[in-house]
């Protein structure tokens, strides 16, 4: 299973002065499994290692989202992300995707295609 082989999308519409941007430093966790969650990310600039109980699921590259679960169903984190590189990642709440696929809905399907396609990997790994 590897979730990091998924296609990468363009999310240019997050290239805004108002959006905040944390910087996570390699080897530093972006979540952690079972830990409180309400939002998802976008990894602007590194590469993370996806994992759960000493297992990798994948890496994710710039471009990529994660944390995706979270935002919809507002449940712990079912894996945790860490940092493989210096890392920039954009928090994306519910408001913020809310107006995101306001002003571009294909944000949305983009999101729902990512969030279908590592269930569909992690079903035909299982």
């Amino acid at each position: 299973m590897d979730i990091g082989k998924i296609p990468k999308f363009d999310f240019n519409i997050l290239d805004r002065s108002e959006v905040d941007v944390r910087a996570v430093a390699a080897g530093s966790d972006v979540v952690v499994d079972g830990s409180p969650a309400n939002e998802m990310f976008l990894l602007r600039k590194g590469r993370v290692r996806v994992h759960k109980n000493g297992q990798t699921f994948g890496e994710i590259d710039e471009g990529g989202i994660f944390g995706e679960m979270a935002l919809i169903d507002q449940a712990p984190r079912a894996a945790t992300v860490t940092a493989i590189d210096d890392c920039e990642v954009v928090p994306i709440d519910e408001r913020l995707f809310i107006k995101l696929v306001q002003k571009s809905p294909y944000f949305g399907i983009e999101v729902m295609r990512t969030l279908v396609a590592r269930l569909r990997t992690m079903n035909d790994g299982a």
